[in-house]
């Protein structure tokens, strides 16, 4: 499996609503700081898949952080969207190698470096600042598992 090369240097950080934002948003998957500044302050992280929920610019730089380590090179490239003032949903693909610790429904990944190739779609709010307020994700964890037997 080819995946795609995750990008060196983080996106600008640019509003909802700017040419750029949807490349931007997904390039800033892969830059812990850097997608926590596409987020409001009090915005929201919701993992549907894992049942994760998460808070606020420091709950979501400790998520940012674990989900870099299992596959810190991991890109997440946005395919397909429909906007509104109020928000988008959006059709993604997240792909990576299981390369760090992850606990998902009481498995533990390999650390093995094999890739992964996992199509999403998420569901987004935004505030009149054109940052994240409310982004809940939608995609199949058993994909995911399947790539660690």
């Amino acid at each position: 499996m080819q995946i795609k090369p995750a990008p060196t240097t983080p996106p600008a950080v640019v509003p909802y609503g700017h040419p750029d934002f949807f490349d931007a948003y997904g390039a800033a998957w892969g830059f812990k700081e850097t997608l926590i500044n596409f987020y409001a302050p009090d915005g929201q992280y919701t993992d549907k898949a894992s049942m994760v929920v998460v808070k606020g610019h420091e709950m979501l730089a400790r998520f940012m952080k674990v989900y870099l380590q299992f596959s810190p090179k991991c890109t997440v490239t946005f395919i397909n969207w429909i906007k509104s003032d109020k928000g988008f949903a959006a059709e993604w693909v997240w792909e990576g190698t299981n390369d760090g610790p992850l606990r998902l429904h009481g498995q533990e990944s390999p650390k093995n470096g094999k890739p992964w190739s996992i199509p999403g779609i998420s569901i987004c709010t935004v505030n009149d600042q054109g940052k994240i307020q409310t982004h809940a994700d939608y995609w199949d964890s058993d994909a995911l598992l399947a790539t660690w037997k």
